[in-house]
């Protein structure tokens, strides 16, 4: 390697290519990708309140509203977002609504439009098919939880996502949205649905097609970290990062 004022040269003999880059950037190497990400803003969120479905996320933003208008002001306008959930902790149909609602929310507190919308779920813990199941039951089988998912997203903002399946994901609580070069991380711990259950007797003893009619209606949402084992609420670490320089294969 050799060094020419504040440029280095690094070659990577396997690819044939010879990279100049900055001596201020930061390299990673993932598999047979070259990536560069400057880190914008990092903080965390420890939520404790009770809250409501049409009001999920926005309850989040308002603990750190100066934070989320950074994030509008380089995103607002962006027509090309994608977005990336892995998560193992959505299993009922109050689960499946809530999420089809905070990736609406997403949309509505960034001013941006979603291009693609993509799941990466464990099954379930259990299956006990012709079970029966309520709005904050878990579903009989991964089947019809996946079945159910769509729908929701049809009902709450008209698309069809992709859902993919595994019985490992290897990061089990990731909300991504990358938009243009930046890259927007929500991780919250548990998964997204994990900390919440329907407050309301009637509504969490309805089955998942009745549910849907309250997709539309601002429903109590219980935070069962602080009414449960954790006082702390539930834990959220958020991560903004921009693409400095990319190479893939």
């Amino acid at each position: 390697m050799q060094v020419f004022q504040s440029l280095f040269s690094i070659n990577i003999q396997n690819k044939k290519k010879t990279f100049l880059l900055s001596k201020q950037l930061i390299l990673m190497t993932v598999n047979s990708s070259t990536k560069l990400q400057k880190s914008i803003l990092t903080f965390n969120v420890f939520f404790k309140d009770d809250t409501t479905t049409l009001s999920f996320l926005p309850s989040i933003i308002a603990k750190n509203p100066e934070h989320w208008a950074l994030f509008r002001r380089a995103l607002a306008g962006r027509k090309d977002a994608r977005l990336t959930i892995v998560d193992r902790s959505i299993e009922t149909p109050f689960h499946c609504m809530l999420t089809a609602l905070f990736c609406k929310q997403l949309e509505e507190q960034l001013h941006i439009q979603m291009d693609s919308i993509t799941l990466i779920l464990s099954p379930l813990h259990k299956e006990h098919p012709g079970g029966d199941y309520t709005a904050n039951k878990p579903f009989d089988t991964t089947e019809h939880r996946n079945d159910f998912l769509q729908v929701c997203f049809v009902k709450v903002m008209g698309i069809k996502i992709k859902i993919a399946t595994k019985r490992n994901p290897i990061h089990c609580r990731d909300v991504k949205v990358s938009a243009g070069d930046y890259v927007l991380y929500l991780r919250i711990e548990g998964g997204l649905a994990n900390g919440w259950q329907i407050d309301d007797e009637y509504v969490s003893g309805l089955p998942s097609q009745d549910l849907l009619f309250f997709a539309c209606n601002d429903v109590r949402c219980k935070n069962i970290f602080s009414h449960g084992y954790s006082r702390n609420g539930v834990f959220i670490n958020v991560d903004f990062l921009k693409k400095l320089y990319s190479y893939d294969k």
